[in-house]
């Protein structure tokens, strides 16, 4: 041990200390009371501290630790056997020696403890004690008689009140009561308190009672008898409880065998077994004979690091093979890194198979905390926390696996769904490319094949651009030509105008001419009629004349007939006359509208010549633009190749990505296969890992759980 406990300053220091004036009020008053009324001597009242100190240090020495901080003994019994045999003031003095030995002596309590506790029990004791002395309480033989039932009944029931209620507030403010199960603690204390009442009445009544050296022996054997038989009882009633709990924190254990997850759960139920501020597992290595520090709730994230396993209190648990109980620890023999306050400790070694597994620490900063019974207590489920350390080193990479296993495959089952529907969507994508690209490739064929005509038609407009530069040029030349034709035909026309003034003026003179030569015409037929007169009147008269006359008959008649021919022709001269000056006024017509549509040609003439001038020059625009036209076909025609070459390339492409595209549908189809098959492996994975999840319930002892 080191040095001696270190008291946390707190609020049931308060309490304490008013507690131990109480105490040390209680045996002033009892002395006092002593003085007054004399002390008691002889023989006797000797002998009966000396038994009563022996039983009370004996009661505290078998008393029953409970679960927690708890401790229930008969000491209660003692006072109450103290104070109906000799009175409060023979208690007073009695209960702090009973305590003070029975603590220090047997149960190798710190001094503090043993008379802060004694304090409690004489305050208490001396309170009931007085009330009961108030109340008319009969001492010796007389406390059992009848008439003394009411001031008896009201003792028995204040002495435990007063003792305990002072002591739970010292707990209660020096928040100590969490490390109680009060329920627990509570029922057992009252239990105690009775058979310890029951006994102490029973030895009252032993004590004056008239009975013989056999009677005597009898009774005081089974005084003795129900005393032991009781505690053992009680002791194995407690054990119960105590087993229930680590039963109840055993199946809490069992629950899961990763410690990092049951470790709240032990916490948690821990503390209704015994008290503590940290607690730490550290996991024994055989191969460096190191202990591996696990959880701790003082080393937070640090919680893993090494420490030699034969030394200090971890060599000494080792040896011993079981809990060390250590109380005032020095800031050295805290191993654990951290800002812990040193106090007492529980370390526990567990086995498992004879094998050593590990360390269980439970630590609190008061120095004297624990006692030998917490680590016997916490040793019963050693044997389990073992296991777990055991199965957890051996079982818990299987737990890990086939927690990874079911995530693994949900992971997978899902991943191959997601992957399944995406092959099904390349698949469906590989096929509309695929018909794309055949549509692609189609589209291409039908481009080359307009490019190559697109050429050709270049060729053919490039052609037909020359031909028209070259038939725009010689439209200029022919133009040109034409427009000094038409103006020689306009000079022409003007000059075949005049011709035609002159010819109408001709035409007037034949005209006049020909009026004349009717005119003659009708002079001549005259002439003829009076010729042919003179024939017929030359005839006739040849007629008379007779033989004489017909000579001048003849000549007469030749001359009737010349005479009628000169009418004849003078007529037919005169018929031509006027057919040939109707003919001369038509031609006289004629020749005047001859004249103007000359003259209307003439000025048509000179407006063509303009238009063939604008013709020449358009001819020859024409010609520049057929040149242009001629340039840009042949470019076109350039790029036409130019793209026929990119559309040739392009439709070879086009073929290769159909092909690519019926064999990425084909892998898709492959991998659509591949995908089902890992999803029916998936699925004997599943069955599997399901398997082997039953088999570590199993192990758990999970079977029965859903």
């Amino acid at each position: 041990m080191s040095a001696p406990s270190r008291v946390k300053p707190s609020p049931g220091l308060l309490v304490r200390a008013l507690v131990a004036l109480g105490g040390v009020a209680a045996i002033v008053a009892a002395l006092a009371t002593f003085a007054s009324q004399g002390i008691p001597s002889g023989g006797d009242v000797t002998q009966e501290i000396v038994i009563l100190v022996v039983v009370g240090a004996l009661t505290r020495r078998y008393g029953i630790p409970l679960p927690g901080s708890g401790f229930a003994s008969y000491i209660l019994g003692v006072a109450v056997f103290a104070t109906l045999d000799r009175g409060w003031a023979f208690c007073a003095l009695v209960a702090p020696l009973t305590m003070i030995v029975g603590d220090i002596a047997l149960r190798r309590l710190p001094l503090g403890t043993a008379l802060d506790n004694a304090a409690h029990l004489t305050m208490g004791a001396a309170v009931a004690g007085v009330a009961y002395a108030r109340l008319g309480g009969a001492t010796g033989a007389a406390a059992l008689a009848a008439g003394n039932l009411v001031p008896l009944v009201v003792f028995l029931a204040l002495l435990p009140g007063v003792v305990n209620a002072t002591f739970y507030i010292e707990l209660a403010l020096g928040r100590r009561l969490a490390w109680l199960d009060a329920t627990l603690t509570a029922r057992w204390e009252a239990v105690m308190y009775a058979c310890s009442a029951g006994l102490a009445l029973g030895s009252l009544a032993f004590a004056h009672g008239s009975l013989g050296t056999l009677g005597s022996v009898v009774i005081g054997a089974a005084l003795v008898g129900a005393a032991v038989a009781s505690i053992s009882i009680i002791r194995r009633s407690v054990q119960a409880d105590e087993l229930a709990l680590i039963q109840e924190l055993s199946q809490a254990i069992a629950r899961d065998l990763s410690l990092a997850r049951s470790f709240p759960r032990i916490q948690k139920l821990a503390r209704r077994l015994v008290p503590w501020e940290h607690m730490g597992f550290a996991r024994y290595d055989a191969a460096t004979n190191e202990m591996e520090l696990v959880a701790d709730t003082a080393a937070g994230d640090r919680a893993r690091f090494r420490f030699d396993a034969d030394a200090g209190l971890s060599g000494e648990a080792l040896r011993m093979r079981r809990p060390v109980v250590a109380r005032a620890l020095s800031p050295e023999q805290v191993v654990v890194p951290g800002r812990e306050e040193p106090g007492s400790e529980v370390l526990v070694p567990l086995y498992y198979a004879g094998q050593l597994v590990g360390l269980w620490s439970v630590r609190h900063s008061d120095p004297a905390m624990y006692r030998d019974t917490d680590g016997d207590l916490l040793a019963l489920l050693a044997p389990q926390l073992a296991l777990m350390l055991a199965i957890e080193g051996s079982v818990q990479p299987v737990v890990g696996a086939s927690d990874r296993t079911s995530a693994y495959v949900q992971t997978l089952t899902s991943t191959a769904q997601q992957i399944h529907a995406s092959s099904q969507e390349v698949a469906g994508s590989a096929r509309r490319a695929s018909q794309g690209a055949a549509q692609a490739a189609s589209l291409v064929t039908a481009l080359a094949r307009d490019s190559a005509q697109l050429t050709q038609h270049a060729g053919e407009v490039a052609a037909a651009g020359e031909a028209t530069s070259d038939s725009g040029a010689q439209m200029a030349s022919t133009t040109e030509k034409i427009r000094l034709a038409t103006q020689n035909a306009v000079r022409r026309l003007t000059d075949l105008g005049a011709t035609t003034e002159e010819s109408a003026r001709e035409v007037a003179r034949l005209r006049d001419v020909a009026e004349q030569v009717e005119k003659f015409s009708e002079t001549i037929g005259f002439i003829a009629n009076q010729t042919n007169l003179l024939a017929l009147n030359a005839t006739i008269e040849a007629a008379r004349a007779g033989v004489h006359g017909r000579g001048f008959a003849v000549v007469a008649d030749e001359v009737h007939k010349l005479a009628e021919e000169s009418g004849r022709e003078a007529r037919n001269v005169g018929r031509s006359v006027q057919e040939t000056r109707r003919a001369l006024d038509r031609a006289a017509q004629l020749l005047e509208r001859v004249r103007g549509d000359l003259g209307d040609v003439v000025r048509s003439s000179t407006d063509w010549v303009q238009d063939l001038a604008r013709i020449a020059e358009a001819a020859s625009g024409t010609a520049r633009a057929g040149q242009q036209v001629a340039g840009l076909a042949r470019g076109i025609g350039e790029h036409a190749a130019k793209i026929g070459q990119s559309l040739d390339e392009a439709q070879a492409g086009a073929r290769s990505s159909t092909h690519e595209a019926e064999a990425v549908a084909a892998a898709a189809a492959e991998q659509l296969t591949a995908i089902e098959g890992l999803a029916r492996g998936a699925t004997e994975l599943t069955a599997l890992a399901e398997s082997l999840a039953r088999a570590v319930r199993f192990v758990r002892g999970e079977n029965g759980r859903q």
